[in-house]
């Protein structure tokens, strides 16, 4: 008889992977965002016992940040003492006119335009566009002279600064 040995060669059997890609969507939505910080406007204090026969002058500050980039409108109404369109400060019911404006030579009313419809110029009302970053806005304003001598006291307004974005 006969044994024949047989031997099989034998190769490693390597398995192969497939591969597919697909792909990922990464995205962010920013939307965009303002806030103002409130002010005080503080003109400095007058005889109260003969007329203001100077204007008094006064100025403030407020603080805004908007997303960069985005551009922003802000108005002020007129008050919570307005007789009409003029703005007044009361102390008790003694009333006493000012007025608000976007530049320091007083050429410019701020008006209570409030929205990029309504307010389309700088001498609407204040125009920016945010970069991120706090930004300081001038506000200037001014007590008229008087026809008679106001009476003593303090006398105050308050008023609702709107920023559109």
């Amino acid at each position: 008889m006969r044994i024949v040995a047989c031997l099989l060669a034998t190769a490693p059997v390597v398995a192969q992977a497939g591969t597919s890609t697909a792909t990922l969507s990464v995205s962010i939505v920013i939307t965009a965002s303002c806030t103002i910080n409130p002010a005080t406007l503080i003109f400095a204090p007058t005889a109260g016992t003969t007329l203001i026969t100077t204007a008094v002058n006064g100025s403030s500050t407020v603080s805004v940040t908007c997303t960069g980039g985005s551009p922003y409108s802000i108005a002020m109404d007129n008050g919570a003492n307005a007789s009409g369109s003029q703005r007044r400060m009361n102390s008790g019911a003694n009333f006493l006119n000012y007025n608000l404006y976007v530049d320091a030579a007083h050429t410019l009313p701020w008006s209570t335009a409030i929205d990029s419809t309504t307010c389309t110029t700088a001498g609407d009302c204040f125009l920016g566009t945010g970069n991120g970053a706090a930004q300081t806005i001038n506000i200037y304003g001014v007590v008229p002279t008087t026809a008679t001598a106001p009476p003593p006291g303090t006398y105050t307004d308050t008023v609702t600064m709107t920023i559109t974005f």
